[in-house]
């Protein structure tokens, strides 16, 4: 007969593999304490979580969590899995929640756990709490990432918080990492709320050369955007006739964020025109029916 752990795993891994994730779940939370003497506990729960989670039963796999992670330590990435699933589902006190509980299981939280958290606060506009995490990465010698910055600044954008998006771009460029496309629409994105034109298209202008990208055509529409939202339609269709300058080809958002700015400043000349443009280049098909 197999041992008792041999038969404990086949039985968890042929009901994972005949996708029934309850009863695998049953039988690994049947198990109970006697998880902690179980060696391959972690790498079967890991498979649970990663089983729940792909078939979109994340929820068990949250459940499974509280009911046995008293009996054994679970890894780092299940961890990262688990404090994602929470954060996608906009529950940030059981995200906070596990990462106490990876703290006091002398599990390291990484790059990964902190970005996760981190972007779930500030897209819930929690930028406080983002910023704090932030610092307690740094100082545990973690350093973050384009993308993690990006989140932030995103947040402080979105808050109309101008003073404290310059200092975290500042942060940015003191820890090395290079502004993208998706930095500079950021900005842009705040400039225009702010009704600061003159430093949105400062920015489009120099941050391209000084760090060695290309704009795209999501920072020129997202530049239009800000000039039509401040009554600017002259300087958005000047951003619109110079993308081919750039070596940037104008996509569907483009010709609908630029129809919607004309047809709002009861431009029909210039529409009528915008629309030829579009016509002969096929790009029709894209935009939305109440604008054609």
């Amino acid at each position: 007969a197999a041992p008792p752990e041999e038969a404990f795993v086949a039985m968890v891994e042929a009901l994972l593999a005949g996708g029934d994730l309850r009863g695998a779940c049953a039988v690994f939370r049947d198990a109970g304490p006697q998880l902690s003497e179980l060696a391959r506990a972690p790498s079967l729960f890991a498979a649970c979580v990663k089983a729940c989670v792909q078939c979109k039963q994340a929820q068990l796999a949250l459940e499974l969590y509280a009911d046995t992670k008293d009996h054994f330590i679970c890894s780092k990435v299940t961890f990262n899995s688990l404090i994602d699933v929470f954060v996608r589902q906009g529950d940030m006190a059981g995200a906070n929640e596990l990462l106490r509980d990876m703290t006091l299981k002398n599990v390291t939280p990484d790059l990964i756990t902190y970005s996760t958290l981190v972007k779930g606060h500030c897209a819930r506009g929690d930028l406080e709490q983002g910023l704090q995490l932030l610092g307690l990465m740094q100082r545990r010698g973690i350093k973050p990432d384009a993308v993690l910055f990006n989140s932030i600044l995103d947040g402080c954008a979105h808050k109309q918080m101008r003073t404290l998006t310059e200092q975290v771009l500042l942060d940015m460029d003191a820890a090395g990492i290079s502004p993208s496309n998706f930095t500079v629409s950021t900005l842009v994105k705040l400039y225009g709320r702010c009704g600061d034109l003159d430093a949105a298209f400062r920015v489009v202008d120099t941050f391209p050369s000084k760090y060695g990208f290309q704009v795209n055509a999501q920072v020129f529409t997202c530049l239009m955007s800000a000039c039509i939202a401040n009554g600017a339609l002259p300087r958005a269709v000047g951003v619109y006739e110079s993308m081919p300058s750039h070596g940037c080809r104008p996509d569907a958002k483009t010709y609908q964020t630029l129809l919607s700015g004309c047809l709002r400043a009861s431009d029909i000349a210039r529409a009528v025109g915008t629309l030829r443009e579009v016509l002969a280049c096929g790009a029709a098909a894209t935009l939305e029916g109440d604008v054609v």
